[in-house]
């Protein structure tokens, strides 16, 4: 008898897994090989893997996995799906995936999402229900009930019901309902309704009717009582 290491079988889900494409509103099926299409391209790169190139309209559903890669494409999409990278794409969207990566696309708008990275967009990155998440040099960002949060160089953001959320370098932003904000160098913030916020060099005006304290951040830290008759702005150079 021949003993088999049942990870050396290849799964039959992993080598026949099918992805359901919709290019400019036509419907077809990948699972291996290339396909043509409209002058871009289809390609299966790998069991499970599939790279979609230069096409002005496409959605790819991943049936509950596999992997996709867009590259160039217009408006491209991504719906239960695995991993899905977006790069240098107009509108990009993403409903249903465990991981996500946008590099330098358009806009990118993403909800129901694991670990999400989101970089250099011109437009407006708008994130919901995810959970790690990181986003950074987009002109606006807007997030909501995720787990944990850094925002970096943007010029606009605002997040609403997250957990642990981190601001840096951001021109504006506006934030309700998360846990412990961290902020770094912005040029205005409104905060209302968090548990903690802790201010490093920027300006903060904090929502005086939450019922916690703050702290702001310097060589020494001290804590602020709040006067409940007005709102409270710390500012630190």
């Amino acid at each position: 008898m021949v003993a088999v290491d049942p990870k050396a079988i290849p799964s039959a889900t992993a080598v026949h897994h099918q992805f359901v494409v919709v290019v400019d509103g036509a419907e077809t099926t990948i699972h291996e090989g290339v396909q043509r299409c409209n002058g871009g391209t289809l390609t299966v790169v790998s069991p499970g893997v599939l790279e979609v190139s230069r096409l002005q309209h496409v959605v790819v559903r991943g049936g509950g996995g596999g992997d996709v890669r867009f590259h160039r494409c217009g408006f491209a999409a991504a719906e239960a799906c695995g991993a899905v990278s977006f790069h240098k794409c107009d509108a990009v969207r993403v409903d249903g995936a465990a991981e996500v990566a946008v590099r330098r696309c358009r806009s990118a708008d993403v909800e129901r999402a694991g670990t999400v990275s989101i970089r250099r967009c011109k437009g407006a990155a708008r994130v919901h229900g995810a959970g790690e998440l990181r986003v950074g040099g987009c002109r606006e960002a807007d997030v909501g009930s995720c787990s944990e949060v850094t925002l970096g160089r943007c010029r606009e953001a605002r997040a609403d019901w997250c957990g642990a959320l981190g601001i840096e370098r951001c021109r504006s932003a506006d934030v309700s309902r998360c846990g412990a904000v961290r902020v770094d160098r912005c040029g205005g913030a409104n905060v209302s309704s968090c548990g903690s916020v802790m201010v490093r060099r920027g300006s903060v005006m904090v929502d005086a009717h939450q019922q916690q304290g703050w702290q702001e951040q310097q060589p020494s830290c001290q804590k602020a009582e709040p006067d409940y008759n007005l709102p409270i702005e710390i500012v630190s150079k």
